[in-house]
């Protein structure tokens, strides 16, 4: 009986973490994501600055969001649920926004 557990269990481990491998493959890397996310902030910072009505300030915006996503060969689908996916991850996602803010605070430094 012990064994059949055992045997049970190999099997379970064996094939959650292919599945893992295999479902991390379908969203955008921290490292890109993070590179993604510094970008996007910085084009809503530029955009927040020209003073635009809030409707031109979104058209504007989401131009320039769709450059970036073709910058990194992605579709908004790629973008929404991968960020999905980490929003759901918590930690993961206060990873990629620490960088994100590491980053941010060196540009802003750069300029000051």
């Amino acid at each position: 009986m012990a064994f059949r557990i055992f045997l049970f269990l190999t099997f379970f481990l064996i094939f959650s973490c292919k599945n893992d491998a295999i479902d991390n493959k379908k969203y955008i890397s921290k490292e890109k994501m993070v590179k993604i996310l510094i970008d996007i902030h910085l084009i809503e910072e530029k955009v927040n600055q020209l003073n635009f009505s809030k409707d031109s300030s979104k058209v504007m915006f989401d131009v320039l969001e769709k450059e970036i996503f073709q910058k990194y060969n992605l579709t908004d689908e790629d973008y929404r649920k991968s960020y999905s996916h980490y929003f759901f991850n918590p930690k993961e996602l206060d990873d990629i926004y620490q960088s994100v803010i590491d980053s941010l605070n060196v540009y802003n430094q750069s300029f000051n």
